[in-house]
């Protein structure tokens, strides 16, 4: 921080130049620890539908960071009502779910298929539990004509390839950040910060007190 050239307590001008830089410095550091954190991923990021063999002809894709687990997978009519529905009270780390059939290990169907498969649009939801402090629920609107055939898969309403939807789902997980916290570079310049703030307030008693004692400023 400056201090005036003859020692004297600081300017009103230089506590106002100082207060800027300082705002300017702890924006910038709550941008880079909190800014990853702050955009939410849009309706389905998480979630795709492909077609399998089985009693709907559909899966549900859900990839998972190491840490978390899938407790519930479901499919829903578009007013809500469930069509098929399985849960696991301990998760699973399976990441494809084919709808109507054999549960996977640690599963129980909840809701059983119903025969034949209901017309219209359907919803899938997925519940994802041990990345935070909170499960995460996403769920997706979708047609089942249009799901595709031959690995393609349904992904927000358009058809891309396994390793698209796969690279979109990991960004929307943001699993690398999840797994790394703030990471010693956002310390260092939280560190950083918290020096300038101080020497900051420093300044700012010197100022006060300069002017109490009379001093010019």
């Amino acid at each position: 921080m400056a201090r005036r050239e003859d020692g004297g307590p600081p300017s009103l001008s230089m506590v106002l130049s100082g207060g800027v830089g300082v705002v300017a410095m702890v924006a910038f550091v709550a941008a880079v620890a909190l800014g990853a954190d702050l955009v939410e991923p849009p309706p389905g990021a998480r979630l795709a539908v492909t077609a399998a063999d089985g009693p709907a002809g559909l899966a549900v894709l859900v990839p998972r960071c190491r840490s978390e687990r899938v407790t519930r997978v479901e499919l829903r009519t578009a007013g809500g009502d469930a069509v098929w529905r399985i849960a696991a009270r301990k998760g699973s780390i399976d990441e494809r779910y084919v709808v109507g059939a054999d549960e996977p290990l640690g599963f129980v169907t909840e809701v059983p298929l119903r025969s034949p498969r209901p017309a219209g649009r359907l919803e899938a939801v997925a519940s994802v539990a041990g990345g935070g402090s909170a499960d995460v629920v996403d769920r997706v609107v979708f047609d089942p004509d249009a799901v595709p055939s031959g690995g393609a898969v349904l992904y927000q309403g358009d058809v891309v390839e396994p390793g698209a939807f796969e690279a979109g789902a990991a960004a929307a997980a943001d699993c690398a950040e999840s797994d790394r916290g703030l990471g010693l570079v956002t310390w260092l310049f939280v560190a950083a910060a918290t020096g300038v703030v101080i020497t900051y307030v420093t300044m700012v008693v010197r100022y006060w007190k300069g002017r109490t004692s009379g001093e010019p400023w």
